[in-house]
């Protein structure tokens, strides 16, 4: 009896050593699976967002727009308003989010971007800022300023343990913000700063369209490209008409008089920049 219990005992114990061996094999094939080579390219460093900072400058290209005086009885609308190209500058601060394994390889993002920008209107256009039967008239300067948020998708390229996110990457964003217009007289026929006056003020909603490429330059700091497309109607935007804003050299009894023309017009901008960004992989 006594030699039949140690057989069984012994046969347990082979089996129990077994089970052991087998359990041994299977944990150190686990932990060998992190090294294998996965065919799914790496998503981000640390499977984390990535936060963004950049800065910019360019140009802004104001598309002629009507004019549509209301200080008449009767509204007048001048035409094609030549607002000056010239130069723009600002900034973004945003946040892109790793999607992209459940977007068919797309990533997306969202920032705040401010930015400032200018369209004078040289002197002289007949009934905006010049009196054709007078002679009298002066540049109208124009600052634009733009703040607001961008919706954005991207699709990394050039992916690789280095750059997780990709060396580059296209991207296209729509936008919507707070669309601001300052107006005042400036020099008289264009011939430079002629007066210290407060501009007239107006905000309105603006809608933007915007598209671009970045190139990291390595894995912190990228420089990029994109163009905009910004599109606002104002309904209280002012010019001086026919000149008659009083200047520091006008008649005692016109010094410091503002004559400032109210108008409606739906501004259609094209902005082109180029700059530099900063991103940052924070980790859980």
């Amino acid at each position: 009896m006594k030699t039949r219990i140690s057989a069984v005992m012994c046969f347990l114990c082979v089996l129990g050593s077994a089970d052991l061996i087998l359990a041994g094999d299977l944990s150190s094939q686990r932990v060998a699976d992190p090294y294998a080579v996965s065919s799914e390219p790496p998503t981000m460093s640390s499977g984390t967002i990535e936060p963004y900072l950049s800065f910019f400058a360019g140009i802004a290209v104001p598309r002629s727009a009507d004019a549509t005086f209301t200080d008449g009885t009767t509204p007048t609308i001048i035409p094609n308003v030549d607002y000056q190209t010239k130069h723009s500058f600002g900034g973004n601060a945003g946040i892109w989010f790793p999607t992209r394994n459940k977007l068919a390889g797309f990533d997306l993002g969202v920032e705040i971007t401010g930015m400032v920008w200018y369209a004078d209107v040289a002197c002289c256009v007949d009934n905006y800022n010049f009196d054709p039967t007078t002679g009298s008239g002066e540049t109208a300067e124009i600052n634009g300023i733009y703040v607001g948020s961008n919706f954005l998708i991207r699709y990394p390229l050039a992916i690789s343990e280095a750059y997780p996110n990709g060396r580059w990457f296209p991207y296209v964003g729509i936008g919507i913000g707070a669309h601001q217009i300052a107006t005042k007289p400036g020099g008289q026929r264009g011939t430079g700063f002629y007066r210290a006056i407060t501009e007239e003020r107006d905000t309105t909603i603006g809608l933007m369209a915007m598209g671009g490429i970045k190139v990291h330059l390595f894995k912190y700091v990228a420089l990029f490209a994109e163009a905009k497309y910004l599109r606002a109607h104002h309904d209280g935007l002012t010019s001086d008409r026919y000149g008659l804003s009083g200047g520091p050299f006008a008649a005692p009894l016109l010094q410091g008089d503002l004559v400032m023309n109210r108008y409606d017009s739906t501004l259609d901008t094209i902005l082109a920049h180029g700059g530099i960004s900063i991103h940052f992989d924070i980790k859980p």
